[in-house]
């Protein structure tokens, strides 16, 4: 049965930054001020490699943060501040 994931970030250019990592380059739309990437799964094994995707980039470009909503379940990622790490 197909998974309906949807990504959500602060602003569709966050969201714009996070659809250009992921495979087949899905397209980010803005939804009440916030980005969001709607994408459909056929197995949930494919679910580990796009969390770790939307992960690695919020880290890169310091996204403030992005939510990965897969059916109820939901994980969110925040970059932690490189000036903290300093």
């Amino acid at each position: 049965m197909p998974l309906l994931v949807t990504i959500d970030a602060r602003s569709k250019a966050d969201a714009e930054v996070i659809a250009a990592v992921l495979p087949g380059r899905p397209e980010a739309k803005s939804w009440r001020g916030y980005g969001v990437i709607r994408l459909h799964f056929r197995k949930a094994t494919e679910m580990r490699e796009l969390l770790r995707l939307v992960g690695e980039c919020v880290e890169h470009h310091e996204l403030s943060w992005a939510r990965v909503r897969i059916g109820d379940d939901e994980r969110m990622f925040r970059a932690r501040s490189r000036r903290a790490q300093v």
